[in-house]
């Protein structure tokens, strides 16, 4: 959800008034290892929740003590007042309300958290941008609160409305890239160039055909392959199908198709499915998923709904006036259109 909400903000923009959108994805030093107990604590303490849940947070942090051996040598315990233990289920919620607080410098930008990961949406036009202001403010952040910033892995990409919008000059400290990926999905500065994402898609499924060969020789019957070949090749086709599945068919979703259409020439699946029917699937279940609840994150992104309906429609809302394709294929635009 964070992508699809990051994704169509930036689209929007596009679609408005803005040439360019400056994305920043900072990176902190050893994130959940740097984080201050003591300040973490005074956060804590503000949360509106039982004292005696906040007690239990901070007894969950105090008095730890770790000591390192190496060929029989033991070395004395240090407390440690540093750090959100890794691979607990509190770890990432105490990291959560340490950053809670990060907001940007200018409302009309966008920012979006997940977990250790800070990415900032800046739009921009002739006049310039508020980008400066933006790394400026979590750099004092993160000097007060004692957390460092990784500089270099922080980058930035600029998402132009065309190739002919001249790029804005270098942040300092702050390296440029024509592509970034964030949370496991790679976005390039052409919004609708999605070449390097579904280049790594195909080729990690590729390497995974190599099992399907083998168990496919070993005996297992069609319908083993067929979960198999679902949770081993599917799942990567389907991860973040919402937000890429505005790729275009012929140059994009065709390649997918092209490849299942191989696994089942080869034996290895009882059936195949367009990726688009698989797609729409997934848009309706996400959508149901939005619209039936009132606290989604990704509410604030439907238009108005609609002051009296004419005629039965399969949702209640505007349909939003839109320049582009490329916004228009957008997740939340294209459930409004093909839902309608």
């Amino acid at each position: 959800m964070a992508l699809i909400k990051s994704q169509h903000q930036w689209l929007e923009w596009l679609d408005k008034n803005a040439n360019y959108v400056r994305v920043l994805s900072f990176d902190f030093s050893k994130a959940f290892d740097s984080v201050p107990h003591d300040l973490l604590f005074e956060k804590v303490k503000k949360l509106p929740i039982n004292p005696y849940v906040v007690n239990w947070l901070i007894s969950f942090l105090e008095n730890r003590i770790q000591r390192v051996m190496v060929d029989g040598m033991v070395t004395e315990y240090l407390y440690i007042n540093r750090g959100v233990p890794q691979g607990t289920v509190l770890g990432p919620v105490l990291f959560s309300i340490m950053v809670d607080d990060i907001k940007t410098a200018d409302p009309s930008n966008a920012l979006v958290k997940f977990a250790d990961d800070l990415t900032f949406g800046v739009p921009g036009n002739e006049s310039g941008d508020t980008s400066r202001s933006e790394a400026a403010c979590l750099q004092d952040w993160a000097e007060e609160n004692r957390m460092p910033l990784n500089l270099e892995k922080t980058y930035e990409m600029v998402v132009r409305r065309h190739t002919s919008v001249v790029l804005p000059e270098l942040i300092p400290s702050i390296k440029r890239k024509t592509w970034l990926k964030l949370l496991g999905v790679t976005l390039q500065d052409n919004p609708c160039n999605w070449d390097l994402h579904f280049e790594e898609m195909l080729k990690k499924a590729s390497g995974r055909m190599y099992i399907m060969r083998v168990c496919k020789y070993y005996g297992l019957s069609i319908k083993q392959l067929d979960l198999l070949f679902d949770s081993l090749i599917m799942s990567i086709f389907t991860f973040a199908i919402e937000l890429w599945g505005c790729a275009y068919d012929g140059k994009y979703l065709n390649q997918i198709d092209k490849f299942i259409k191989r696994a089942h020439k080869n034996g290895y699946i009882s059936k195949r499915t367009h990726i688009k029917e698989i797609r729409d699937k997934r848009d309706k279940k996400l959508w149901n998923k939005i619209t039936s609840t009132e606290d989604n994150a990704l509410l604030e992104l439907l238009p108005e709904k609609r002051s009296r309906l004419l005629r039965p429609r399969g949702h209640e809302y505007e349909l939003p006036l839109v320049r582009t394709e490329r916004f228009k294929r957008s997740f939340i635009n294209r459930c409004l259109y093909n839902f309608v």
